[in-house]
């Protein structure tokens, strides 16, 4: 990945004491679940569960979980409950997260 890209998913990324934050736009409603890039200062996610009683904000755990290695209950959804914009707060070590979120992000 390039500097720019580097650059780029920074801006999604809040460092905090034990773990970071991750700005997320969320696609509910897709055919397949997949982390589609960047929308901005955010990484889009896409998942098939609809926005309705908290299933895509479930749905959009349980891919970052799986996408990054971690257990579910290390992956929080602290804003944007009902909104696409989602803050989402991943506690772990802050370099394998942000080490696992660039290989993702380089793989789009």
């Amino acid at each position: 990945m390039g500097s720019l890209d580097d650059a780029l998913l920074m801006t999604a990324i809040t460092l905090a004491k034990n773990g970071l934050y991750v700005n997320v736009h969320a696609q509910p409603g897709a055919r397949k679940p997949s982390l589609r890039g960047m929308h901005g200062d955010a990484l889009k996610i896409a998942v098939r569960e609809a926005a309705q009683d908290g299933k895509a904000n479930a749905a959009i755990v349980d891919f970052m979980a799986g996408a990054l290695g971690c257990a579910k209950r290390q992956v929080e959804v602290t804003s944007g409950q009902s909104s696409r914009r989602k803050r989402l707060f991943i506690s772990g070590d802050v370099s394998l997260i942000t080490r696992r979120l660039h290989e993702l992000v380089a793989d789009v």
